[in-house]
């Protein structure tokens, strides 16, 4: 089977939509499936990252969006020479991962060469509009999504064969964007060996920790993804900062890049424990894993995620997880037993002191994160999306 992945995402960027894509991408092809990656980034600014240089990857060039929040991401003008380009690949089945960009250039593709096509939606785009116009976000919202579900998500989600969401939560939300009700509830999944301890030597760790100055007993709290105002950063600051009254020998590790490093560092001076925290910016994906090794605990207060990918990958490290409660982690993470739910800043401000004392009940947790995501092997995504593909290609016959 040929298979056409159409993402705005797409390395040198991290985050859970890309992390899908790529363990989609290997699984499929391990299965013996030719698959090609449709999305669009600026060459010149990027040179040597190993994921773009894969045959397989095609850039559809295409020129940066007028908003701050957006650099990252490209939009093209006209169709006509994307059009061109995918034709070249006489794909067998479409699978949107996008609403935007890539997603206008699949949906015309999938009806211009009569080719079926899923959509798999991977972000809840209430919590992203900011980036579109803050003005506009707080003031006209319904009016925002009104449109987003009119001329994006809508028109995907009606020429789409069979609907994708990867969390119950994702597709009871993903309603308002124009999901349909039969969507598939299909978890994404990782590629669990590269965040196995045993991958890495003792030596390793150790040599990264001392590039980072972390002293070899400071308990660290983790954090890792993208840096961007949905994550809700400033909130595990600011009760990181209320957990340092109890305890001095703790370090925030923050790694990942985004459009709001820069005030987290502004933040992190203002409340005087810039000495406590350290940034790494955007990190080389295939190093991630041995980030994930440096951490006690792992911290998130998102509540934007559609199912939390780097849930998944911290607790595949053996790393117990502080993170807001949120319909959509509920099937990975069971209170106090692989993880710790928390309700606001003041609570976890509480619980971050709680973990600095509590090495027994930190120990207990952490020897149950393994066995909660066995699940989300990449072999069991690919092959669960696959049977969607068969049967939406057989859809697709019948209906002509």
């Amino acid at each position: 089977m040929r298979i056409g992945l159409f993402t705005d995402q797409y390395y040198p960027l991290i985050s859970g939509v890309v992390t899908s894509i790529k363990m989609l991408y290997e699984g499929l092809t391990n299965l013996g499936h030719e698959c090609f990656i449709f999305t669009s980034y600026d060459e010149k600014h990027i040179k040597d990252t190993e994921e773009l240089s894969n045959k397989n990857v095609i850039n559809i060039r295409g020129r940066k969006y007028p908003f701050k929040g957006l650099k990252d991401y490209r939009y093209t003008f006209t169709h006509k020479r994307a059009l061109k380009v995918v034709k070249k690949y006489n794909l067998d089945i479409i699978h949107i991962h996008t609403e935007y960009n890539m997603g206008k250039v699949a949906k015309k593709a999938s009806k211009k060469f009569n080719i079926p096509m899923v959509h798999t939606l991977h972000t809840l785009w209430a919590d992203y509009l900011q980036y579109l116009s803050p003005f506009f976000s707080k003031h006209f919202k319904r009016q925002m999504l009104f449109l987003l579900r009119k001329w994006f998500t809508g028109p995907v989600s009606k020429q789409s064969i069979i609907e994708i969401a990867p969390t119950e939560k994702a597709k009871i939300e993903g309603r308002v964007y124009g999901l349909s009700d039969d969507a598939r509830i299909v978890p994404s999944g990782i590629e669990l060996e590269k965040f196995s301890s045993s991958k890495y030597s003792k030596e390793e760790i150790a040599k990264l920790r001392e590039s980072l100055d972390i002293k070899k007993n400071q308990f660290v709290f983790l954090y890792i993804g993208r840096i961007s105002q949905e994550k809700k950063i400033p909130v595990l600051l600011r009760a990181y900062a209320k957990s340092l009254k109890d305890n001095d020998n703790a370090v925030f590790l923050i790694v990942g890049g985004g459009p709001e490093l820069d005030n987290l560092k502004r933040l992190s001076k203002e409340l005087e424990i810039s000495n406590r925290v350290i940034f790494t910016d955007a990190v080389q994906w295939d190093k991630v894993g041995m980030y994930y090794q440096l951490g006690n605990i792992f911290v998130n207060a998102s509540q934007s995620e559609t199912q939390g990918l780097t849930y998944i990958e911290a607790l595949a490290s053996s790393i117990p997880l502080l993170v807001q409660k949120d319909d959509c982690i509920s099937n990975v993470i069971q209170d106090y037993y692989n993880g710790i739910f928390f309700d606001g800043e003041d609570d976890l401000a509480l619980k971050m002191s709680e973990m600095l004392k509590a090495t027994t009940t930190l120990k207990k947790i952490k020897a149950n994160t393994l066995k909660s995501v066995e699940q989300y092997s990449k072999e069991n995504y690919a092959q669960a999306i696959l049977s969607i593909y068969e049967e939406a290609i057989e859809l697709h016959k019948n209906k002509k």
